[in-house]
């Protein structure tokens, strides 16, 4: 699945597929700034995201 199939999904549970942009767009802009800080993202079900070294690992 990519990014344009996964708004598609949540298009389907919220008002339009732009509504489903942008909760997508901020989902992805958060995990991006808690990495920045160093934090561990971990979303049960889902993955975990880390910064090791200068790669990002999904777990």
């Amino acid at each position: 699945m990519n990014k344009s199939e996964l708004i598609s999904e949540i298009a389907k549970v919220v008002a339009s597929k732009q509504e489903a942009e942008q909760a997508f767009n901020a989902i992805f802009e958060s995990i991006k700034q808690a990495l920045a800080k160093g934090e561990e993202v971990r979303l049960t079900g889902f993955g975990s995201f880390k910064v090791n070294g200068r790669v990002v690992i999904l777990c």
